[in-house]
């Protein structure tokens, strides 16, 4: 065996666990820009129940069977894990994170589930994949069959993009799906504009339904427009044209037509 590769290989009746104090550190997903320094001097355990293996020369380590990672109240589950670190520096600082299958990640009071996930440390960024994928939190939930991809775009927004059959959840129950659906976030998490693109739909608290091929929701205005083969239900009420603006607090919809010359339509029922 490489001087450079320790490999513990374990029945299955045994855990395999490294407690690693001092050498690598690892900042959390779905977190704050400042959280990498905050657990800087916070260490990491990682535990397998098949193999777990730390190759110095390539700077990775792998956990094989029913692996965790974890760091005070942050962890990550799956039956494979891989963590890469800067061989170059002197802490090895983790880069990067991949675990596969089964995959649970989990900070505070927020959870993300899916069959992969990739975590680049540095941007802060990560791409779970589905089918199934899931990102819950107390502001809100993002599903997605194909991918869900998380970045932080400055210290006051955020972006969660879902792909295949996506929907965003609120906390006020509001609805919006999409083919693709683009979730723009607060520094707390909180929705501030949505981009559906798809056959796009929104549904509100009060049971209203819109549907497009696309549309953008303002959470400030609780307003969404609509463009293409719109039709707003509202009850019995049907309403159908080209575009609408729709304010959904005054409960005020706006149908439009284009240049086709194709008519607005609606069937209301007294």
């Amino acid at each position: 065996m490489s001087k450079k590769k320790l490999t513990m290989l374990l029945n299955k009746n045994h855990t395999a666990s490294i407690l690693l104090v001092a050498l690598v550190s690892m900042a959390v997903m779905w977190g704050r820009p400042t959280l990498a320094q905050d657990t800087q001097s916070t260490p990491v355990s990682i535990e397998a129940s098949v193999s777990l293996e730390w190759d110095q020369t390539a700077g990775v380590y792998t956990a094989i069977g029913d692996a965790i990672v974890e760091q005070g109240d942050k962890s990550l589950a799956g039956d494979e894990i891989i963590a890469r670190y800067d061989t170059q520096s002197a802490a090895r600082d983790l880069t990067e994170v991949t675990a596969t299958g089964g995959v649970i990640y989990r900070t505070g009071d927020s959870v993300a589930r899916g069959s992969k996930i990739h975590y680049v440390i540095d941007t802060e960024a990560y791409d779970l994949s589905g089918p199934g994928a899931i990102v819950t939190s107390p502001r809100g939930t993002m599903t997605a069959e194909k991918t869900i991809t998380y970045t932080v775009q400055d210290s006051t927004r955020k972006q969660v993009i879902g792909i295949g059959n996506a929907a965003y959840l609120g906390e006020d129950g509001r609805i919006v799906e999409g083919e693709r659906v683009v979730a723009f976030l607060d520094a707390d998490s909180a929705v501030e504009t949505i981009e559906a693109i798809g056959n796009t739909k929104v549904v509100t608290p009060k049971g209203i339904v819109a549907t497009a091929d696309r549309l953008d929701y303002v959470a400030a205005t609780d307003r969404a427009d609509l463009f293409g083969n719109v039709e707003i239900i509202d009850r019995d009420n049907i309403l159908r044209g080209a575009r609408a603006e729709v304010e959904f607090d005054k409960e005020i919809s706006r149908l439009l037509s284009d240049n086709s010359g194709k008519r607005v339509t609606g069937v209301l029922t007294p």
